[in-house]
């Protein structure tokens, strides 16, 4: 009896002194779960995260669960509609077919924790919320070959003017009325992270406070395999390095799963690359141009899929005169008037300006019906998230700054 009683009043001594050093120790932060807030009058929803991968994963489940269901209802629905298979089937065989993960895990390990997080949050099984990253993928490898919109834009600083970069970032519709995005703080530094996201994504476009960010355009025409990075993680990986130069050396080093063009954004220039399974090439509108832009075409790259070769043979449309007619596409005509070889001083209402364009008749506009949000990063000393939620021509936009 008498040992015991010693190991309680041990026990009780000791305890409680452990406890509150784990929850004070500046090497395990308390963790404060936020709520989501609404901005743009409620049609944004924000949500700041913190903590380790699996512990922000946890909260964004939580805190979106039920906006989470009903975009995995929405995206199961177009699985059924587009293969004419039950969605659940459909995913394990995709996912069984590719090997994705492996180049997740060699890159971005800490990744799939936070993905783990999101899928313990939100009560959906890991599979379908991995799948749920994997847009790109499943429109390469289930979708028409040019079915994809969206527009990006960059610029170089200048004496008068911060670099920028931007992007309407046009999706599927029965994605809209789901705009959000998610803060990601690292309490063990000095980072933050601003995303524009869907509710249980990892982030589809972003910047950081070392104002260093990612915009994407699907280049469906590019080659593309079943292995490799996807493009959810290439943004995030992104948006993590801490500088430019890391994250173009980034995009050279990966295996990429997808054909894809991304603006990186830096504090003194931009640069476009048009990234394939096995190529990865800069594009510039001229030479030295101090700006880029880019829509759904390849115009520097020719690592083209087997698929989109098939296609203008059965068309009867050749190689040549598609590239010579740009590919058909109407936006990239929208940068081209504003923006030549004379164009100087260029800022921030020039560039609300081209996001809110409807330069013809046609639905191949810049601001059109899949425009999911605009948003544009500056990337100054102190850089400002701009985002509309929704198409610019309708939607203003608002700023979020970093703290």
């Amino acid at each position: 009896m008498g040992k015991s009683l010693l190991l309680f009043l041990l026990l009780t001594l000791v305890l409680p002194s452990c406890k509150n050093q784990s929850v004070n120790s500046p090497s395990a932060p308390a963790i404060v779960e936020h709520e989501v807030k609404l901005l743009a009058d409620g049609k944004l929803r924000y949500l700041e995260l913190s903590g380790s991968p699996y512990e922000r994963g946890l909260t964004h489940g939580r805190q979106l669960r039920k906006e989470i269901h009903e975009v995995i209802d929405l995206f199961k629905k177009d699985i059924r509609e587009v293969t004419n298979e039950d969605p659940d089937a459909f995913i394990t065989r995709f996912l069984r077919e590719t090997n994705f993960k492996a180049s997740i895990l060699k890159w971005m390990p800490e990744v799939m924790e936070e993905l783990n997080g999101i899928a313990e949050g939100a009560g959906i099984d890991r599979e379908t919320i991995f799948m749920h990253q994997l847009g790109d993928e499943y429109w390469f490898n289930t979708k028409d070959l040019l079915a994809h919109h969206c527009s990006s834009f960059g610029v170089n600083r200048t004496s008068d003017n911060p670099a920028f970069a931007a992007q309407n970032m046009d999706i599927p519709q029965f994605y809209h009325g789901y705009q959000t995005v998610i803060r990601i703080i690292d309490l063990a530094g000095s980072k933050e992270m601003l995303f524009l996201t869907i509710p249980g994504h990892l982030g589809i476009t972003g910047m950081n406070n070392k104002s260093v960010s990612i915009n994407c355009n699907t280049l469906m025409q590019l080659d593309y395999g079943r292995t490799g990075l996807p493009v959810t993680f290439i943004v995030r990986g992104v948006v993590e390095k801490n500088t430019q130069k890391e994250a173009l050396d980034f995009l050279a080093d990966i295996k990429h799963a997808s054909g894809q063009n991304y603006i990186i954004g830096g504090p003194e220039e931009v640069f476009s690359i048009e990234c394939s399974a096995n190529k990865t090439v800069e594009f510039r509108p001229f030479d030295h141009a101090p700006f880029t832009y880019h829509t759904n075409h390849p115009m520097s790259n020719d690592d083209y899929n087997g698929n989109f070769l098939l296609m203008l043979k059965n068309q009867n449309n050749s190689l040549e005169q598609t590239e010579k007619d740009g590919f058909g596409c109407q936006r990239i005509k929208s940068f081209q008037k504003r923006f030549t070889e004379h164009s100087k001083g260029i800022g921030i209402d020039d560039i609300k300006e081209v996001l809110s364009s409807k330069d013809n008749d046609t639905g191949d506009v810049i601001s059109n019906d899949y425009t999911y949000a605009s948003v544009i990063y500056e990337l100054s000393d102190h850089p400002i998230f701009f985002i509309a939620p929704g198409k610019p021509h309708e939607e203003n936009y608002i700023e979020i700054n970093f703290e």
